[in-house]
């Protein structure tokens, strides 16, 4: 089930596009966006008085190993740069939907 995501289709030219534009802003973001992620899950615990909060901070690894493994992307982009993007993506998005499932069951 999805909530508040953004579809893109599989577009391979957009796809690639959007990725590399996400790794050029990750690199020169990335204290920023670790930073976003830590003020992302202290709302979370927040709004939910901590009621998930090790689902929250689980998400929050993830997002922040992916914070990394996009900075080793930038490192060797190429064909498998852009896999590895891509399944970052995907682990981001499928722990965003596991918090999602968990702080709102009933949508």
């Amino acid at each position: 089930m999805t909530r508040g995501a953004i579809v893109i289709e599989k577009d391979e030219g957009l796809t690639m596009g959007f990725l590399d534009k996400a790794k050029e802003v990750l690199h020169e973001n990335a204290e920023k966006v670790e930073a976003a992620i830590d003020k992302a899950g202290d709302i979370i615990d927040e709004k939910t008085q901590g009621k998930f909060k090790e689902t929250v901070d689980k998400v929050q690894d993830a997002a922040k190993s992916a914070v990394d493994k996009g900075q080793e992307v930038i490192k060797n982009v190429g064909d498998k740069g852009h896999e590895a993007a891509e399944t970052v993506a995907d682990k981001a998005h499928e722990a965003g939907e596991t918090v999602a499932d968990k702080v709102d069951p009933q949508t």
